[in-house]
């Protein structure tokens, strides 16, 4: 069976979610076209990762003309929004990567589900915008002609050109999570058609500075990019290209590629991501997964066509909702798989040739699951509108929303009979956090109350001396790195001493230096030790060092005031450094 990747059915609720800040402000404006037609009221919850699956922590998101930020679960949130709901779209910001973006298609009163996977803009070669150069990066090959390139602005550009680029295979199903918008698209006639991807990249050009640059206006580059093997045989002569349109959030028709010896060779006028697909007809699909009568988040629910392997996937919304657009005319498979990626229903549908809510899927499966439910209260009044609840298991972590009375209930499924579930609740507005609750998996589990007591902690290191603060937070990972080891020290007749090395890299600086915590429980005083090398001296003192559990996550803590001073450096201490306020959290 062919592996061709059908990327055009997106859920309702695409969502696996993994990593607490504060949301940005919202600005309460009505979002700006694009996005037009019929409009729902509801919500959306998504999560960003990076290539490696990582929460990414304060990247910006853009819903029309509302901003967020995400979370250190790399989460973000708009809550009761008026929505689009025959096509959604969320942009994705950050330093360093891709923009990164999503169309769903919500439905009311709901809230629905989403991941993006930003991509790192890796550079694949520099060269002369004068003399021109071939760039290949993974299979493609990009020539520029010499003096082909333009500033922003239209004026023409000599200097060194950095380009960075990724090209995105269709047959592998993590491309559904990075690649833009969703795989609708606007042909040559301004229809809105469905796309079948035979492969896309990713390209962008910098001058030194950093600033944009594009092909001059009236010349091309030639660009020829591999076919996956797997989609050889199925693969048209000619095809045509599509570009996708940031602003407007959706894939447009432009020129068309040719194959030639097994590659699709076209000439471009402009970067951005582009798109080698047939177009096709659609229809939309649309069910709901739900377990002994209870709705089933965050599942992957994936459709194949059996006339030639084509197949898209999403995550389920918090009512266990499925949707999107499949070809009409065609049979499908239906798959669903839990958080462990094991197979758990499977059956066919279809064909359909107009629109269809298929009938609820009740699975009724007793095993490896748990019903878990809770409320959420706080101790400062209600909780925000963007609380949620955290739950571990293993290496998995799951994120639930919250009904409207602070309530919530869904199907969890575990890997093994040994699985321990981890609870925790997260109001990011209020930036308060529960302690976690630990639950057995030996049948259904009622959380009780979680309540948002405590003031949530995030990864981050802070110092201040003199009129200097330095202050490192888990979303600033393009600028210092925090990692840790540990040394475990038995002590008779005592709880056992637990030696942290904390390893801090300034990328910029190329400063790297240890903390040591040592931990022992009922003994929360230690020494510390931190070294300021820019400053010229090592600060020592007593420091209150403790563990704290909560949203589902686990830190080691340390705060104090350290005033004995070792001068490293008289050129650069100054007197006034004495003392040195620290506060370190380090995720475990």
């Amino acid at each position: 069976m062919k592996t061709i990747k059908l990327l055009i059915f997106l859920m309702v609720a695409s969502l696996g979610m993994q990593s607490c800040r504060k949301d940005s402000d919202i600005i309460d404006v009505t979002p700006s076209n694009p996005q037009t037609g019929l409009t729902v009221q509801g919500s959306v919850m998504g999560t960003v990762v990076d290539e490696n699956g990582q929460a990414v922590v304060d990247a910006l998101v853009t819903y029309g003309n509302l901003t967020k930020s995400t979370d250190d679960y790399g989460v973000f949130q708009f809550n009761n929004e008026t929505l689009y709901s025959d096509g959604t779209y969320i942009k994705v910001e950050k330093e360093g990567y891709f923009l990164g973006s999503r169309k769903f298609y919500p439905v009311a009163n709901a809230t629905s589900r989403i991941k993006i996977e930003i991509m790192p803009m890796v550079e694949v070669a520099s060269f002369a915008s004068s003399a021109g150069e071939k760039v290949q990066f993974e299979g493609t090959e990009i020539a520029f002609g010499n003096n082909s390139l333009m500033k922003k602005d239209g004026s023409d550009y000599n200097g060194n050109v950095k380009v960075f680029a990724q090209y995105l295979d269709p047959t592998i199903l993590a491309t559904l999570d990075q690649m833009p918008g969703d795989l609708t698209a606007i042909n040559a006639g301004g229809e809105r058609v469905g796309l079948t991807s035979f492969g896309m990249i990713a390209v962008e050009l910098r001058d030194d500075s950093g600033n944009e640059l594009q092909v001059k206006t009236g010349m091309s580059v030639e660009v020829t990019t591999p076919v996956p093997a797997a989609l050889i045989a199925s693969a048209p002569q000619t095809i045509p290209m599509w570009h996708f349109d940031e602003e407007a959030g959706t894939w447009v028709e432009e020129g068309e590629a040719t194959l030639i010896n097994g590659v699709y060779e076209t000439n471009l006028t402009h970067f951005s991501f582009w798109n080698y697909d047939v177009p096709s007809n659609f229809i939309n699909l649309s069910g709901s997964i739900l377990n002994r009568g209870i709705p089933v988040q965050n599942v992957l629910v994936k459709i194949t066509n059996t006339s030639n392997g084509t197949n898209g996937s999403g995550i389920t919304n918090d009512n266990g909702v499925f949707g999107g657009y499949v070809p009409n005319g065609e049979e499908l498979i239906l798959e669903v798989y839990d958080q462990c990626g094991s197979l758990i229903y499977t059956t066919t549908v279809g064909p359909y040739s107009e629109d269809v809510v298929l009938d609820p899927f009740n699975l009724n499966i007793l095993v490896d699951q748990v019903s878990l439910s809770g409320t959420v209260v706080s101790c400062s009044g209600e909780p925000s509108d963007a609380t949620y609840v955290v739950v571990e298991q293993a290496d998995f972590t799951s994120v639930l929303s919250l009904d409207q009375n602070n309530a919530f209930e869904a199907n969890i499924f575990y890997c093994n009979s040994e699985s321990e579930l981890t609870v925790g609740a997260i109001d990011p507005i209020n930036s308060l956090a529960s302690a976690n609750s630990m639950f057995s998996v030996d049948g259904d589990v009622d959380a009780g109350i979680l309540e948002l007591c405590e003031e949530s902690v995030n990864q981050h290191l802070y110092y201040q001396y003199g009129d200097q603060e330095i202050n490192f937070s888990n979303g600033q990972q393009d600028s210092v790195f925090l990692g840790y080891s540990v040394q475990i020290i038995p002590v008779t007749g005592a709880p056992d001493k637990e030696l942290y090395t904390v390893t801090v890299l300034e990328w910029i600086t190329g400063n790297v230096f240890n903390i040591v915590l040592l931990y022992q429980e009922g003994s929360p005083l230690q020494t510390v030790t931190v070294p300021v090398s820019d400053a010229g001296f090592t600060a020592t003192g007593v420091a209150s060092i403790q563990k704290v559990a909560q949203g589902g996550k686990e830190y080691i803590t340390a705060t104090g005031t350290l005033s004995e001073i070792d001068i490293t450096n008289a050129a650069l201490y100054d007197s006034s450094y004495n003392p040195l306020l620290f506060s370190l959290a380090i995720e475990l």
